[in-house]
């Protein structure tokens, strides 16, 4: 994604990149987007009460997955939730979550000029971005632990009753 952002940064300008977590890399990640520094803010970990403003103050998510151990992609979902587009790598389970196209965008792995093409027309296309971003919150509305739940109790019923 850093190396997407500065592609990114260089045609939309009031760009600005958010990276929320932690982990081995952070030191790495933090030198590779040394020469855009002022451009990219690293929040370190979030307390998960606190992501749905973050999500709130982002124009998009982007979830660039680089293999197939990538899981479900809640991530993907609470995003999804505060009305916000995502553009993820179709790898593992992202694209359960992702219907390209409708509540994001799917994009090949390792593959930063694809998805800074991706996310500079997004963010060129004000109308599609909260198109985008109305679908994914009807989708994260049909996962909603209360939905889910209904649901599960449905089917054991349903299994019940057959026999």
């Amino acid at each position: 994604m850093i190396k997407a952002f500065a592609e990114i940064q260089d045609r939309v300008k009031e760009a600005r990149l958010l990276v929320v977590g932690n982990g081995d890399l952070k030191p790495e990640y933090r030198a590779l987007s040394s020469p855009i520094a002022q451009k990219v803010i690293f929040a370190g970990n979030v307390d998960d009460d606190e992501l749905p403003n973050y999500y709130a103050a982002s124009d998009l998510l982007v979830l660039p997955s680089v293999d197939r151990s990538e899981g479900f992609g809640l991530t993907l979902l609470e995003a999804n939730a505060t009305g916000k587009p995502v553009v993820a790598s179709n790898v593992g389970g992202i694209p359960s979550v992702v219907t390209d196209g409708v509540n994001g965008l799917l994009v090949p792995p390792c593959d930063e000029k694809t998805l800074a093409k991706t996310v500079i027309n997004l963010l060129r296309d004000e109308d599609r971005l909260l198109e985008i971003g109305r679908n994914g919150r009807r989708i994260a509305e049909g996962h909603d632990w209360k939905q889910i739940a209904k649901k599960t109790e449905e089917l054991y019923e349903e299994a019940l009753e057959e026999r």
